[in-house]
């Protein structure tokens, strides 16, 4: 099954998952699941993928 993204997002320093999701007005969980992560991995530079 094909995935289909709206958005991708680079992550920036001191950004978190929260800030990410209100920004895109999406779940955090959301965003974790779509990119097979936990909030421990969002780092600076890393592309996340954005499902709305």
């Amino acid at each position: 099954m094909k995935k289909e993204y709206n958005s991708l997002y680079i992550v920036q320093e001191h950004d978190n998952i929260d800030m990410i999701a209100k920004k895109y007005g999406v779940s955090s969980l959301s965003i974790l699941i779509a990119n097979n992560i936990t909030p421990g991995m969002i780092k600076k530079g890393k592309v996340l993928f954005i499902k709305k």
